[in-house]
């Protein structure tokens, strides 16, 4: 821009009349706004750090789209309905605070609309509230702002936005975020799927021109330095689990393994424990307690989602999968939480099915139990348990820590719920090896003698019968 007053405030007219606002934007975001003009498809995915100004590219674009397309329909999604007073609606006003006075949008507070003079529609949606929000006939452009704190993004991505630009051949679709608290996150999905498409930006704190070295480092320090899960998530856009909420730390993949069955496994307490759900998954797991080396083995797991299930089915496959586990062995327990009464009563009444109702205490004791056992290297779970696994490496708490948080792919980590139960139940004082084991009774009484403890008499009566077995 010039320095002359006049020919300035004639650049910037001209610039707000023709929807080309580049001349705003710092270093970082003329680089987002290149990777998007660059990109092929539909959809484009920018995962950026804190502070890097991801939201003012986001209003600059839909001011651009508002002003080169007549009657465009643009709809700016942000996580949470207050986000709209929050910032969305200050960032607005920032962005236009040099627009000559004629050619600002007004704002209907009403209906959350900005209306352009050429009939262009930019409406804000909280999507925590009005998913819905965003739905329209033709649309020429979305925007999700923080789509990595959205509970319901592929519902929104594959039910609403899609039939939306249908028939808008050259609409695009915007998701920013910093990544969210657990992998666990549809946001990951678009992520790769905008990678493998070719459209996908991302920039770090190392990135952003707003930020001195000192500052830089000052940052990395209050959030937990360079090491900590918050400063990988929040500022290098590393897709890590939030070590503050996580359900259980102390997993390591090493103990995910196929493990092999030693010459006890037929001894040992198999059980079988369940977390019902309709809303959500209902999760069951299948292990046994290995009293040799005092460690939980989970073998198998089976999950079915919300109403696609009823007692017979899951009488069903309960039993076919013990079956196919321990053969004709019956678990030694089967635990349930005891959230539907009614339904453990029927399963034992009707299908022979019988579940004991877990008794609790607080959830995160019962947490701490499981974590405890974990840090020992006292569970561990066979590689087909793709759920519980998921559960154990990416599950976290709500933020207030009160219950777990939500997952699209492992919905409200119900195999992690399922593996408390079964902890909190597990008999780990009782030996279940017979004293018999090894002993071959056709050896008559002297087979079970300890050589340590035989006077030489006895050894020399064993030694007929038993060919000099305590001649050393």
């Amino acid at each position: 821009m010039t320095s002359d007053p006049t020919e300035r405030d004639t650049m910037i007219a001209a610039a707000w009349y023709h929807g080309k606002l580049n001349y705003k934007l710092h270093k970082a975001q003329r680089k987002i706004n290149k990777a998007f003009l660059l990109s092929s498809g539909k959809l484009f995915v920018g995962n950026c750090s804190r502070q890097l100004g991801k939201t003012y590219w986001c209003v600059k674009i839909a001011e651009e789209f508002a002003r080169t397309i007549p009657r465009a329909q643009i709809r700016y999604g942000a996580a949470f309905q207050s986000d709209l007073l929050d910032y969305i609606i200050p960032a607005f006003q920032k962005a236009e605070e040099d627009c000559p006075d004629w050619m600002r949008s007004q704002y209907l507070k009403s209906g959350n609309k900005l209306l352009f003079q050429n009939g262009s529609i930019i409406k804000l949606v909280g999507l925590d509230k009005n998913p819905n929000g965003l739905r329209g006939n033709t649309l020429d452009l979305i925007i999700l702002d923080e789509v990595g704190f959205v509970s319901n993004l592929d519902y929104i991505y594959k039910s609403i936005i899609v039939p939306a630009t249908l028939h808008r051949p050259n609409a695009k679709v915007i998701m920013v975020s910093t990544p969210p608290a657990t992998p666990a996150h549809e946001f990951l999905d678009y992520v790769q799927k905008a990678k493998l498409e070719g459209s996908y930006a991302e920039f770090t704190i190392d990135d952003n021109p707003m930020v001195d070295e000192q500052q830089k480092q000052n940052m990395i320090k209050e959030v937990g330095g360079m090491a900590s899960t918050t400063c990988q998530r929040e500022l290098y856009c590393k897709f890590v689990v939030d070590s503050n909420l996580q359900l259980c730390p102390e997993w390591k993949e090493a103990y995910e393994i196929d493990v092999e069955r030693d010459e006890y496994h037929t001894y040992y307490h198999k059980y079988v424990a369940m977390d019902l759900g309709r809303k959500d998954h209902t999760a069951l797991i299948f292990g046994y307690y290995d009293f040799k080396n005092a460690r939980l083995v989970v073998e198998d797991e089976l999950t079915m989602l919300g109403n696609e299930w009823n007692t017979i089915n899951l009488k069903d496959e309960v039993f076919e999968k013990e079956q196919e586990l321990w053969g004709e062995q019956t678990p030694y327990r089967r635990i349930s939480d005891n959230n539907n009464e009614h339904l453990i009563i029927d399963l034992a009444s009707i299908h022979k099915l019988s579940f004991s109702m877990t008794d609790k205490e607080s959830l995160e004791a019962m947490v701490n139990e499981v974590r405890i056992m974990c840090a020992q290297g006292r569970i561990l779970v066979h590689t087909k348990c793709k759920q519980l696994i998921g559960c154990l490496k990416y599950g976290i708490w709500d933020e207030k820590r009160k219950e777990f948080n939500r997952s699209k792919s492992y919905g409200h980590y119900d195999m992690f719920a399922a593996l408390v139960y079964l902890v909190r139940n597990l008999n780990k004082g009782y030996n279940p090896i017979p004293k018999t084991h090894g002993i071959d009774p056709t050896k008559g009484w002297h087979g079970n003698l300890d050589r340590r403890n035989v006077s030489q008499d006895a050894k020399v009566i064993s030694n007929m019968f038993n060919q000099g077995r305590f001649s050393k």
